[in-house]
């Protein structure tokens, strides 16, 4: 698969991603519309539906509204938990259809130019994903602890 993906031209690599994007984000769209219809009364489904995840992703919809689709695309693993929630909710298709197109261009553009070639670096040099996620794992804490202590500074003022 991978020298296939770097045999293909730029253009065809992006009409590849994005062809993949849209199949996969209309299929969890669509099991997302299924179980509303009556997949909660599942226990095992119901469960799934109160993860964390799922409920972060609910809040996220509710606030963003349709710019939540396009922008889930930007993501790894909570775009599913994002897509499955449209479909819970039956956001319309006429507003889903073209902010899902929009994503699964973003995502076709990110994957078929550089994205692959960062997945293919990491797979050959593990300890560099190691760092990534230690870099970002400090930003999201820093970006966390900053407004807190600020705002312990400005209560003890």
């Amino acid at each position: 698969m991978h020298d296939w993906i770097q045999s293909l031209h730029v253009g065809w690599a992006i009409l590849f991603f994005f062809g993949v994007a849209v199949l996969r984000s209309s299929l969890v769209y669509a099991l997302g519309r299924l179980a509303s219809a009556g997949g909660r009364r599942l226990e095992r489904i119901r469960r799934s539906f109160d993860s964390p995840a799922f409920r972060r992703a609910e809040r996220f919809v509710n606030r963003w509204g349709v710019l939540a689709v396009p922008f889930c695309f930007l993501t790894i693993g909570f775009q599913t938990a994002v897509i499955t929630t449209t479909g819970l909710t039956r956001m319309p298709l006429t507003r889903w259809v073209p902010a899902m197109l929009f994503g699964a261009a973003m995502w076709g553009v990110v994957y078929g130019t550089v994205g692959m070639a960062v997945v293919w670096a990491w797979l050959r040099t593990p300890w560099l994903l190691a760092v990534v996620v230690a870099v970002v794992a400090l930003a999201v804490t820093a970006v966390k602890l900053i407004p807190r202590v600020r705002r312990a500074r400005a209560d003890a003022e």
